[in-house]
């Protein structure tokens, strides 16, 4: 037997919510003159900012079935089968040795041509209590585990949290490869990791 749960999200969002089994969520925009119900992908970080916020922060507000508006089209009551096979999500953008000069050389300048960073990641723990959920935002990236330490414990204050993921690159052809032991609530860029340490490398050669 399925439960199924309605939020009214109008205190962050203009959505209603509809849940099952506290897992499978559907929404729709209150104000669209052509509401539709959206399933959200389970595996995304808009699922994960929207599950936070109904059951972990409790940030939506439940309500009954006939209170969702009458212009919406009829409530979702089971799971397509197409949406408990979802087809996998595609392959993250490559990371071209050419779009990274600086680490490019950072690398090629190393044994293997491989490298371990370290990621530094801040959390908001006002937001974390009391706000839409528990995210961990790429805040630095140091070279030195013991630099990142040092920065985690000197930035924390009584609202700023850091968390310390350690990051392994390595160049395989033309691209180099990004792999991040990372988290629950980790919201990491590959991306913003290397254009960090660019930063980083840029400013130490200064």
């Amino acid at each position: 037997m399925l439960e199924i749960e309605y939020y009214d999200d109008s205190w962050d969002s203009n959505y209603f919510f509809v849940c099952i089994n506290r897992y499978h969520i559907f929404a729709a925009d209150r104000t669209s003159k052509s509401p539709t119900w959206q399933y959200i992908d389970p595996r995304g970080h808009l699922w994960d900012a929207f599950h936070q916020r109904i059951y972990r922060n409790q940030r939506s507000d439940k309500i009954d079935k006939e209170e969702i508006p009458k212009n919406f089209p009829p409530t979702p009551d089971s799971i397509p089968e197409s949406l408990l096979n979802l087809p996998p999500l595609p392959p993250p953008h490559p990371l071209l040795l050419k779009d990274y000069p600086v680490v490019k050389k950072y690398l090629e300048n190393l044994s293997n041509h491989s490298a371990e960073i370290y990621v530094v990641l801040l959390e908001d723990l006002y937001e974390s209590l009391h706000g839409d959920g528990k995210f961990h935002y790429i805040d630095s990236v140091f070279i030195q585990k013991a630099d990142a330490l040092q920065y985690c414990e000197e930035k924390k204050t009584e609202f700023d949290f850091y968390h310390l993921r350690s990051c392994k690159l390595k160049i395989d052809g033309e691209i180099i490869t990004c792999k991040v032991a990372s988290k629950s609530f980790d919201h990491i860029s590959q991306e913003g990791i290397l254009d960090l340490l660019s930063e980083k490398i840029t400013a130490q050669l200064a």
